[in-house]
């Protein structure tokens, strides 16, 4: 089976992206000692210093800020209308999802394989233990009890 693919839309004048890449750094770094995921930096830098400083500080591979046309057709391809936008796609191209910065803000490592399943996975399980908690479990604490 092939890496699962992230495309990382970002910019270094994005507070939001500042904040968040340092968090896709270390996915990064877990999955791919075992070789398993990799990230396309695709910048809405408009000078090449800022892109070159910024980019500086990822690990991955990235759209070269010369070629305007490839970055602007993947923008309009994945619809990004705000940054930062992550999309993952399967080793085959297949889009699996368009909420990365959700998901491993959320879910961390353990959202791999970024696929709908894995991540309803969690849900489900947070759910069956909520649908099946007593009131006397969230409402009764140490010295309160309600007994």
């Amino acid at each position: 089976m092939g890496k699962t693919v992230g495309l990382y839309f970002s910019a270094s004048w994005c507070r939001p992206c500042q904040g968040f890449t340092p968090n896709l750094v270390e996915a990064y770094n877990e999955l791919k000692q075992v070789d398993k995921f990799e990230v396309i930096f695709i910048s809405a830098d408009q000078v090449d210093e800022s892109f070159n400083s910024y980019f500086s500080k990822m690990l991955w591979l990235a759209v070269p800020f010369s070629d305007t046309k490839t970055r602007e057709k993947l923008d309009k391809t994945f619809s990004v209308d705000g940054i930062p936008h992550l999309v993952f796609l399967d080793y085959s191209g297949k889009l699996l999802s368009e909420e990365g910065v959700r998901i491993i803000q959320e879910y961390g490592l353990e959202g791999y394989p970024f696929n709908s399943e894995k991540i309803e996975q969690p849900k489900l399980q947070d759910f069956e233990a909520r649908k099946n908690q007593p009131l006397k479990s969230l409402l009764a604490y140490g010295s309160r009890d309600c007994d």
